[in-house]
């Protein structure tokens, strides 16, 4: 015989509030991730290839600002305090410094005016720097001190060696723009640290000999349930946060420290990832 289970008005209501105290929960545990300061994300990668002299070489990587509404440029100058007292040789951008708008670039240098590390700051574009516009997103980064890598590479010195540097433009760029992988060939037969916005450009980018990527791009999945494996950015890439490798060459993918359209994170908060090197 089937059994059928009636709901009385009293449990429909009951079961509905709770629904409602639970998504209002999950929206305010979200919404102070979101808003939060980013933690330091403090990480060792070790690569046969690097130069001795960069052994304990330490990188800032700073991905995924998303200067805008959810950006404003007081939490983005707290930010840049925060990277600056890491102490850094060097300091990435890895993209998404704006978020779409044009008023997002003001906000920006607002916000990072004077960022500086011994051996400078470094920065790509991202496909949200594109929906602002490219060459505004570039005289952004010029204007707080961080020197453009589009498809551009530069070389990095330290006691003698050198490692170079190599920047691509972003993988959805707009018409006209583009990421150029073979930028990276050209950087000889030395240690090759590559900028590309999105992790899926890993496979270009170990097929034109980069030893390490660091993207961004996932935000970590910016909502992720962790215990239940639950994770939005495992959609689109296997590749959501954290380090890979594939023989001796490595990807690092940070969580990064904004949001996108949705003003929220849980179980992923936002990072600011300092990177030590080591030879080995």
């Amino acid at each position: 015989m089937k059994t059928v289970t009636y709901l009385t008005r009293r449990s429909m209501l009951k079961k509905g509030a709770m629904a409602f105290v639970g998504g209002g929960l999950f929206a305010r545990s979200g919404w102070v991730e979101a808003t939060e300061l980013p933690m330091v994300r403090r990480v060792t990668l070790t690569h046969p290839r690097l130069p001795k002299a960069f052994n304990g070489f330490r990188i800032a990587q700073v991905s995924d600002v998303h200067a805008g509404t959810f950006m404003p440029p007081e939490r983005l100058a707290r930010v840049r305090s925060m990277v600056e007292g890491l102490g850094a040789d060097l300091v990435v951008f890895t993209g998404d410094q704006l978020d779409r708008r044009q008023v997002d670039a003001d906000l920006f240098v607002q916000g990072f005016a004077g960022i500086d590390a011994p051996l400078g700051a470094f920065g790509i574009l991202g496909n949200h720097d594109h929906f602002a516009g490219p060459r505004l997103a570039v005289a952004a980064m010029e204007a707080v001190g961080i020197t453009p890598l589009v498809n551009q590479t530069a070389t990095i010195e330290r006691r003698g060696a050198r490692i170079v540097l190599a920047g691509v433009d972003d993988l959805d760029a707009i018409p006209g723009w583009g990421p150029d992988f073979s930028i990276i060939e050209k950087g000889g037969d030395v240690f090759r640290l590559v900028l590309c916005h999105q992790p899926g450009g890993w496979r270009a980018a170990r097929a034109a000999g980069a030893d390490l990527t660091l993207a961004g791009h996932t935000h970590g999945g910016q909502i992720a349930f962790p215990t239940s494996g639950i994770n939005l950015a495992r959609l689109s890439t296997p590749y959501v946060a954290g380090s890979y490798r594939r023989g001796e060459q490595l990807l690092y993918v940070s969580r990064g420290v904004g949001v996108g359209a949705i003003p929220l994170r849980f179980g992923v908060p936002p990072e600011v990832d300092l990177i030590t090197l080591r030879r080995g």
